[in-house]
């Protein structure tokens, strides 16, 4: 195990609390212990305590992420198909999907399916398939959505999450070309990273030199950077290595907005409990989320770029249960090892505090940028 030992089972709170003691607590009380866990805090209290005892013996351990190159900007939408019943189902014509889809009348993002040249199969999510293809000469990836697994509330939801893309433009985020709206075909188009994600990128290549490591970092920060700072401000909900794609020339470039919001206040803080737990932040797990989550995800990020590889992802060996008590309550935070005798001790100390247990005590995405530029060469 390459982190800490810890005692996979233990929670400092739970430990010694049984079915019993729990259903003698006040519902409030269940509730405040369901709210740090992350548990749902809605229905019956014998509902709640069976979570929390489900919570307490979790024994799961938290799958390997899954790395399909080329994510697009849907990937993570959740999939309704089990729970659908048929006679809700959606049948879309042509016109329908164009009045979903390109209401604001821009031509320049409606892309018809004969224009597409589809290539290879990349991959296939829940209820998306993905390709590599052409449009006008340029290399792009295509994300075919089953509209099948769709109701209107899901439509709404992807439209939102397209119209989130069509307002960015920013090299270090990935570029969103157009939809295609033929009723056999939904199609997300963007532009094409050769390498494929982050995740996959340090496991295939050989480790690159730590002028371009910094790069990477540098790009990563950059793209957040932008998405924190543009009005409206845009949280990516679920930043992580693989959510980072790779260009031909290697650029880094952020990706798969499938849980972004945007933040239309500067004083609005937007948290739902979402994302992959490894690159959660300690405050995830409380009712008072922080804006500096972000800044925490891109120091695990990092950490996996000057590591690459060698100590896997963050949290790799622990459980769901035993990544809660470790993050938050024992303030585990990923090993630097020989780290600190290869890598400047400036940039050691900068991962350290954007990962730091405090969020007020973090950097901001800005400061992070300048730092970093201080490292190219």
């Amino acid at each position: 195990m390459i982190f800490e030992t810890l005692n996979r089972h233990v929670d400092s709170s739970l430990e010694m609390i049984d079915r019993d003691s729990l259903d003698k607590l006040m519902l409030a009380d269940i509730i405040e212990y369901c709210q740090e866990r992350g548990l749902k805090t809605e229905g019956a209290k014998a509902d709640l305590i069976e979570d929390l005892i489900s919570w307490k013996e979790n024994i799961r351990l938290i799958p390997a992420p899954s790395t399909p190159r080329l994510y697009t900007a849907l990937e993570l939408l959740p999939d309704s198909s089990s729970t659908l019943p048929p006679q809700q189902r959606l049948e879309l014509n042509s016109r329908d999907l164009s009045m979903l889809f390109l209401d604001d009348k821009n031509p320049d993002f409606d892309i018809p399916y004969h224009a597409l040249v589809v290539g290879k199969k990349l991959g296939s999510g829940g209820f998306k398939d993905c390709y590599t293809g052409m449009y006008k000469g340029e290399p792009v990836a295509i994300g075919e959505l089953r509209l099948t697994h769709f109701n209107q509330v899901d439509l709404d939801e992807i439209k939102h999450e397209i119209n989130v893309l069509k307002q960015l433009r920013h090299e270090n985020v990935i570029r969103f070309i157009g939809v295609c709206t033929h009723p056999q075909h939904l199609c997300i188009i963007t532009e094409l990273c050769a390498k494929g994600d982050l995740f996959d990128v340090i496991r295939c290549y050989k480790k690159p030199n730590f002028s371009q490591l910094v790069m990477y970092m540098y790009d990563i920060a950059l793209g957040v950077s932008y998405l924190h700072t543009r009005r409206p401000s845009i949280i990516h909900r679920d930043l992580k290595s693989m959510n980072i794609l790779i260009s031909g020339d290697d650029r880094a470039k952020v990706n798969d907005f499938g849980l972004a919001r945007i933040r239309p206040k500067a004083n609005i803080l937007m948290h739902t409990h979402c994302g992959t737990p490894n690159w959660y932040t300690p405050e995830y797990w409380s009712s008072n989320p922080s804006y500096t989550e972000k800044i925490y995800a891109c120091g695990l990020i990092f950490w996996e770029i000057l590591s690459w590889g060698e100590y896997g992802y963050p949290f790799q060996d622990l459980t769901e249960h035993a990544l809660y008590v470790a993050v938050k309550d024992h303030r585990t935070r990923p090993p630097l090892g020989k780290l600190s005798q290869i890598y400047p001790h400036q940039l050691l100390v900068l991962i350290m505090e954007m990962w730091d247990s405090d969020p007020t005590m973090r950097p901001s995405m800005n400061q992070v940028v300048d730092i970093l530029s201080n490292y190219l060469t």
